[in-house]
């Protein structure tokens, strides 16, 4: 017996090859390309199950401010749906305004937001920052640049449950999994609301009391960089982006190996390819850093995208605002070529 045949791991790969993507990039022309990408966005929003109809107020409530010697800390919470909290870290650096906005999204991981804040809260965890060069809010606010740290839903004080605690085969790292599988039930995503967790945080800086410049970056690490990609595909108030460890072919990542569950979009693979969805950020500038020796985001698949994703920044006129930092190291956060890639463009 032809064990292909008994596969259903086989059979899906087959199919994913004989799945024609209905709206992967085929634009010659910038407005062909527009075109293209108003089309994949719809399409994209109602994947990922859609937003909430309305935007609730964002009642913030400050808890906490630290000044330290390059920056003010404060803690803060928003309203990001009715019975739904974010909590918010915002880095004031100690310089005249007008600041650069950045928002500073952490990946995933028992510790969430502390990690990029560099808020280590035990030793194990400060090894973790320090081997991956995690605390990237904390080097943002140095540079000069204003910081919106949130803690992304399932992770940190969002967590549902104590780290350690089995779910069937899965320890806790995260809230993800039982989040993510009962946001499918409902026709929802934790993409979907992740993203809105950064619409509303966007929202919140248009409120700030501090003369911001108009453009505002994103970056992300990992699940972070997952985020980052889907939030400035579906909001043009990012006009900038820096993506970590996450740029690669649904292909040869998320369907090669054991990913987390809020990896996976219903039915994307109708419809695009990774490259196609990081598309939707053209003609903003993107810089996409990849480590040669990143185990779950393998550096063929993210040369493969980056070869893809060009084609779409060269239809639209915008090789120049398109960008790979690929360095010798494993999953982490580069940062070699991001801060003077946000000096540039911010």
């Amino acid at each position: 017996m032809d064990f292909q045949t008994l596969s259903t791991v086989a059979y899906l790969d087959r199919l994913y090859r004989s799945t024609p993507r209905q709206l992967a990039f085929s634009a010659t022309t910038a407005a062909e390309a527009a075109r293209w990408r108003s089309r994949l966005r719809r399409k994209l929003v109602q994947l990922i199950g859609g937003f909430p109809a309305e935007r609730v107020p964002l009642k913030p409530e400050l808890v906490e401010t630290v000044d330290g010697p390059d920056y003010r800390r404060e803690k803060l919470y928003l309203q990001s749906e009715p019975g739904v909290r974010i909590p918010l870290y915002v880095l004031v650096p100690h310089h005249d305004p007008p600041y650069r906005a950045v928002v500073a999204l952490h990946g995933h991981g028992t510790w969430g937001v502390l990690s990029v804040l560099g808020l280590a809260n035990r030793p194990e965890h400060q090894k973790h920052i320090e081997r991956t060069n995690y605390d990237f809010a904390h080097q943002l606010a140095r540079h000069g640049f204003l910081v919106f740290a949130p803690e992304q839903r399932g992770f940190g004080e969002r967590m549902e449950h104590e780290p350690g605690r089995r779910f069937g085969d899965w320890e806790f790292t995260s809230s993800c999994l039982p989040a993510s599988l009962n946001a499918l039930l409902l026709g929802r995503s934790m993409q979907a609301m992740r993203v809105w967790d950064v619409k509303r945080v966007l929202d919140y800086i248009a409120t700030r009391p501090e003369p911001i410049t108009k453009r505002i970056g994103c970056v992300g690490l990992s699940g972070g960089a997952t985020v980052t990609v889907f939030s400035a595909a579906l909001d043009q108030r990012i006009a900038v982006a820096v993506v970590s460890g996450y740029l690669n072919l649904f292909r040869t990542c998320i369907m090669a190996m054991e990913h987390c569950v809020d990896n996976y979009v219903p039915g994307i693979l109708h419809y695009a390819e990774m490259p196609d969805v990081v598309g939707l950020i053209a003609p903003r500038p993107l810089l996409v850093e990849c480590g040669t020796k990143d185990a779950i985001f393998p550096i063929a698949g993210a040369r493969e995208a980056y070869r893809q994703l060009r084609r779409i920044y060269r239809v639209y006129g915008a090789s120049e605002r398109l960008a790979m930092d690929e360095f010798e190291g494993e999953h982490r956060w580069s940062g070699r070529l991001a801060y003077d890639w946000l000096d540039q463009w911010l």
